[in-house]
């Protein structure tokens, strides 16, 4: 969905009808009167109706859109438009119908169903067939006839007649099936009007949609959530963040466990709504091991006490659960309480009635029992019962959800971990309905699982403007919707308070059980550094940054060339904030070597140990130069290219004037040519913020993406290292004039739908953007994507320990090794063979570009081409070469890497007669095989490695005088 609105009505705007509807006399259907804004949505879905127009009537849980739709079949049937009305079960079904009876016009009228045999209307009735003025139906009976060709055609006829269908709530119907049902409608003459208060689903689809129309840019009408609590139908919301509570009760070994479990879930490839569903269940399982038995007593007790200090103070709560096993176990031990001091039945045991779809169970003075009245209860007396004040608690799981009216409900409880919009609202709604009969002013929502905290984040970035910063089922919703979501918020004055208390208790316990590595680099003690003396001296750059340098005569290229340190004071330059982990990096050194070309970087705790590093790289305070002032010209030089480059970049300000001719010559070399080696330095140094945050050994400096593992568990730190990258890369476009350092695109994924808010601020303020894979289409397009990044390092892996590198391999489909022992020896194995592919790939181009050539004569192809897999050759690095080409057969096959295939360049030379052949490997590639390889077969190509590297040099001379030789005979 798109996030234009356009409400559109057929002959008058908005506010005319809004206008005419205030003066026109309010409709009835028994004793039930419209409120203004019923009257309004009314008249405008009778002009849908009229007019063969879909649409989507949005409307607050209630609002009263039971008695919208029982308008909408009255003007249908008026106009002789039979009705087709969906609902997502029999129970709202039955609820609807009670109220269409009260319309005379209705009941003149035929009246089908699509339920089950043993559900039954109570009016004469025909089953399963849309020959009728009103089809009630729920959305599962409809898909299970789908089959059924007589159906189809009846399909087909009632469209025909100009049919209307009504949903209510469709965001629970099957998406496909149901769809294909609908368009059978509208492709002969039929329309859709959907009535609901949560538009959305988790997969995104548009129940309109085979309508040809949206809920987006379709909208007949919206009650807003303010217009229909000023009429009295609904009370404010007073959110309950407990799950600190919660956490405390349970310990935080089992809720890290609980978190653990949804995002293992998630992994599997769950939505949203099922592993939210799921996260408590494992616990309560039969065949549950004794630990995980023991947390679901934990959960179960916690649960408990937080119902105990809360229903003092109201009168009904309805608990709702996340699996059925939970829920019997939470209602039996809520009936075994006492209820607490405050209220007027204390010291008494609550009654207690626990509803699924299948099974009904109720305690009284803490003794259970199964009968209402003559016969066995079913789902409508309880909640009779539950209206007429029967039940202090009420225990369920899906089955008191959308459309449930037990006005008396003022202490909502979510005991699950609830990430999904759609059903926290919903739930929210069984306890928002006024009830004249206790005066309630309000329901408290008690949230256990952080269901509240992240869709309120998630809300409130799109209120800001920050749509990176909220998950994508916020990010599509329509734009009243999220205002009703807003508002919704908005009725609590203190829930920001609360969130912003739980925010400040995620960090802490964070902080307290992070496993992040130490990320400052620390000086080897068998590092030469020199005396004291000779330890560079930075001079002022700008704010915050400092540099120095050495000049020196190179007798071999007859030119003088130099050595530049630039050292980063990390709070000065606003890279990291103010304050932060005593272990933090609070400098950063920057060397390059203009001999050379060699740029290295060292973050470090302290301006002493940055110095260090600058002189092990050989930086040294150089006493002549450091002494002597610059001359004017080369003032003046300084001068011009300060000016041309502060127009250029905001980053680096206050420039320094220089005063010593090492400082001024520095100075120079990082500014001239636009700024190029001053942005390739910081390249270097943004690159080293992310390398030891993330432990990734290889970065490229074009990095395009880092993928977050487990992102809620980073520390502090490691959100403030990332953050810092993200700062200093979004300058570096601007910081380097030839435009070619930090242009790429950059991103941060993450396949966790809960991100927490502290995470997702890394990207504040740059213009780089956070992407939530949450969708099986997402990751597997996202797995073709890990694969070719991580063959050049422009994709890799952040986690709070050392797992990202096998996680992200695993989400690229590379096998890697899962025990820690076999990783850290497979790791050992994988330096040692880059090791001996780097020692081969000779000039610095052939480094550069990860490709590794191997040059073999004529005979050794042929030897090459003859050996059967497995087999040996006699020469080391035709042996290399043939042991090469049968990793790289490995499946899964590498395509798109390699522009020819190395075995073909063997054929081809031994084809052609050529006396030497050039093979081309792409290190990349070859390093993505090998760490599939198990342990044996690893050795075993590092001894092959080896032994071709000692003799590659010697042998390549030696072939090469033998061919000239040969030539001369």
């Amino acid at each position: 969905m798109g996030m234009r609105l356009t409400l559109r009505c057929l002959s008058e705007s908005p506010q005319t009808v809004a206008g005419i509807m205030q003066h026109q006399a309010p409709r009835q259907i028994g004793d039930k009167s419209a409120e203004p804004y019923q009257n309004r949505i009314a008249s405008a879905v009778k002009s849908a109706i009229s007019n063969g127009r879909s649409g989507a009537v949005l409307a607050p849980t209630g609002s009263g859109k039971s008695l919208l739709i029982t308008f909408g079949v009255e003007d249908a049937a008026l106009m002789s438009r039979p009705v087709l009305a969906i609902h997502p079960d029999v129970n709202l079904l039955t609820q609807n119908f009670a109220l269409f009876r009260e319309s005379p016009t209705i009941q003149r009228g035929s009246i089908s169903a699509f339920i089950a045999q043993n559900d039954t209307l109570p009016c004469e009735f025909s089953r399963n067939t849309l020959d009728a003025s009103l089809i009630l139906a729920t959305g599962s009976s409809l898909v299970n006839k789908a089959a059924d060709p007589n159906f189809q055609k009846e399909l087909a006829d009632f469209g025909a007649k100009g049919g209307v269908v009504f949903v209510d709530e469709g965001q629970t119907a099957a998406a496909d099936e149901l769809s294909q049902l609908l368009k059978t409608i509208a492709r002969a003459g039929g329309s859709g009007i959907l009535f609901t208060a949560t538009p959305f689903r988790t997969d995104l689809r548009d129940i309109l949609e085979p309508f040809g129309a949206s809920v987006e840019q379709d909208l007949i009408d919206v009650a807003g959530y303010d217009e229909v609590m000023a009429t009295g139908r609904i009370v404010p919301t007073r959110f309950d963040i407990a799950t600190d509570e919660f956490e405390q009760l349970i310990g935080a070994e089992a809720a890290n466990l609980i978190e653990e479990q949804f995002i293992a879930l998630l992994g599997q490839n769950k939505s949203i709504d099922q592993a939210s569903r799921l996260a408590f269940s494992r616990f309560f399982k039969p065949d549950a091991s004794p630990a995980d038995s023991a947390i679901a007593d934990l959960i179960v007790n916690a649960v408990g006490e937080i119902w105990t200090r809360r229903a003092a103070s109201h009168n009904t709560t309805m608990v709702h659960c996340d699996s059925v096993e939970f829920a019997r176990s939470l209602a039996s031990r809520l009936a075994s309480l006492e209820l607490p001091h405050g209220h007027a039945r204390a010291g008494k045991h609550p009654s207690v009635a626990f509803v699924v779809a299948s099974e009904i169970r109720m305690w009284r003075d803490n003794v259970p029992y199964d009968r209402l009245g003559k016969r066995r209860a079913r789902r409508h007396d309880v909640l009779e019962a539950a209206r007429a004040g029967t039940f202090d608690v009420l225990v369920n799981v899906n089955a008191l959800g959308t459309g449930t009216d037990v006005p008396q409900t003022d202490l909502n409880i979510i005991a699950a971990q609830e990430r999904s919009i759609g059903p926290l609202k919903q739930n929210s709604g069984r306890g928002e309905r006024a009830s004249p009969s206790t005066g309630k002013t309000h329901q408290t929502f008690v949230d256990i699982g952080n269901s509240v905290y992240r869709i309120f984040n998630d809300v409130d970035a799109m209120r800001r403007n920050d749509p990176e910063r909220s998950r994508r089922q916020v990010r599509g919703l329509a734009a009243p919707i999220r205002a009703q979501f807003e508002a919704w918020f908005d009725s609590d004055p203190h829930i920001r308070n609360s969130i912003e208390a739980r925010t400040r208790q995620i960090r802490t316990r964070q902080g307290g059980i992070s496993t992040a590595r130490h990320i400052a680099d620390e000086p080897d003690p068998t590092m030469e550094f020199g005396s004291d003396a000779q330890l560079p001296v930075p001079h002022p750059f700008a704010t915050g940054i400092y540099a120095t340098g050495n000049r020196r005569w190179d007798s071999e290229a007859r030119r003088f060339s130099g050595r530049s340190a630039l050292f980063l004071d990390l709070k000065g330059m606003g890279l990291l904030p103010a304050q932060t982990a005593p272990e933090a990096p609070k400098w950063l050194v920057v060397t390059h070597d203009s001999k050379l070309n060699a740029l290295q970087a060292f973050a470090t705790v302290s301006l002493e140990n940055a110095r260090k590093f600058a002189a092990f790289v050989g930086v040294h305070y150089d006493e002549e130069f450091d002494n002597v002032a610059p001359s004017r010209a080369q003032i003046s030089f300084v001068n011009r290219l300060q000016s041309l480059h502060q127009k250029q970049q905001r980053l680096i300000s206050g420039y320094a004037r220089p005063v010593a001719k090492t400082q001024t010559e520095t100075m120079i070399d990082l500014l001239n040519d636009g700024g190029r080696l001053l942005g390739k330095m910081l390249s270097v140094a943004a690159t080293r913020f992310i390398q030891r945050a993330s432990g990734a050994r290889q970065v490229n400096p074009g990095l395009r993406s880092i993928v977050l593992h487990n992102p809620n568990g980073l520390s502090a730190l490691q959100r403030d290292m990332l953050a810092a990258y993200c700062r200093l890369r979004h300058h570096l476009p601007t910081i380097d004039r030839a435009g070619d350092i930090g242009a790429d695109h950059f991103s941060i994924a993450t396949y966790d739908p809960s991100t927490l808010p502290e995470v997702r601020d890394v990207i504040s303020g740059t213009r780089f953007k956070l992407f939530v894979i949450d969708s099986p289409e997402q990751e597997t397009a996202m797995k073709e994507r890990l694969l070719a990044g991580l063959l050049d390092a422009r994709i890799i892996a952040m986690a709070p320990d050392d797992s990202g590198d096998i996680w992200i391999r695993k989400k690229a489909g590379i096998p890697v090794a899962t025990s820690k022992k076999a990783s850290a020896l497979s790791r050992e194995l994988e330096d040692e063979f880059v090791s001996s592919l780097h020692s081969m790939t000779d000039g610095a181009n052939a480094k550069k570009s990860g490709i590794l050539n191997i040059s073999i004569t004529r005979a050794e192809c042929i030897a090459i081409a003859r050996a059967t897999p497995g087999m040996e050759v006699t020469a080391p690095v035709a042996n290399f070469t043939k042991s090469l080409i049968e990793l790289l057969a490995i499946p899964p096959i590498l395509t798109g890497h390699d522009e020819q295939r190395p075995m073909e360049t063997v054929v081809n030379a031994i084809t052609a007669a050529k006396p030497i052949a050039t093979v081309a490997f792409r290190v990349a590639n070859l390093t993505a095989k090998f760490g599939g390889l198990p342990p044996p077969a690893q050795k075993k190509l590092v001894r092959i490695a080896t032994r071709a590297a000692d003799l590659d040099h010697k042998r390549l001379a030696y072939n090469l005088a033998a061919q000239k030789k040969a030539a001369s005979g």
